[in-house]
């Protein structure tokens, strides 16, 4: 009889836990599946904005929608350590003052930066003038995104001596080196998706 006892008890506890391991699957995979759709829908949700800039500023939209991938993951309200925000880290006072003295208006509020038709638009002019600026060079897309990453003067030690010169290998500082290899890597993935559609 005792041992009846033992042995039902050790049965409810048994099937306590596995009743409490397949809830916690349960829960993990709503989540990750919640998650994962919320990841997807979001990345594309920019896209209509981001091949309407890309087509202003002529730059390619795959390497666009790649530098807003590595700067935010396509979280409009991300915000970066040194007072970067929006879906392309747009610095206030560096990239956004500069496209406003461009322009001739006036600087918009911080919280304008946060819409990603501001945001974007800003970002695309931004890469496009470092595009121009590397233009001559085989490898502009890497210079850019340094230019993008690092600012002008933080790369000087990096430009190749000559227009075929490589990029990557040479970058000094092993964040922007990631940065710009990581974009380079996106950027590749997007147009070979593009071109099998």
């Amino acid at each position: 009889m005792y041992r009846r006892v033992i042995h039902h008890r050790y049965k409810r506890r048994r099937f306590g836990i596995l009743l409490l391991i397949l809830t916690a699957v349960l829960a993990l995979t709503w989540f990750l599946g919640k998650m994962t759709y919320e990841y997807f829908s979001r990345k594309n949700a920019y896209d209509p904005i981001i091949r309407e800039a890309a087509r202003k500023y002529c730059v390619d939209s795959c390497l666009l929608k790649a530098v807003i991938w590595k700067e935010s993951k396509f979280k409009q309200n991300a915000r970066g350590a040194k007072g970067e925000v929006g879906l392309m880290q747009i610095r206030p006072a560096a990239a956004a003052k500069e496209w406003t003295d461009v322009n001739h208006i006036d600087i918009p509020s911080e919280g304008m930066l946060f819409y990603p038709r501001i945001n974007i638009e800003i970002g695309a002019w931004y890469l496009s003038c470092a595009m121009r600026r590397w233009e001559k060079y085989e490898h502009r897309e890497e210079l850019a995104l340094s230019q993008y990453n690092a600012g002008a003067r933080g790369m000087n030690s990096w430009i190749p001596s000559d227009y075929s010169g490589k990029v990557v290998e040479n970058i000094k500082i092993n964040s922007t080196k990631n940065y710009v290899a990581d974009i380079m890597g996106k950027y590749h993935e997007y147009a070979e998706k593009r071109l099998a559609e």
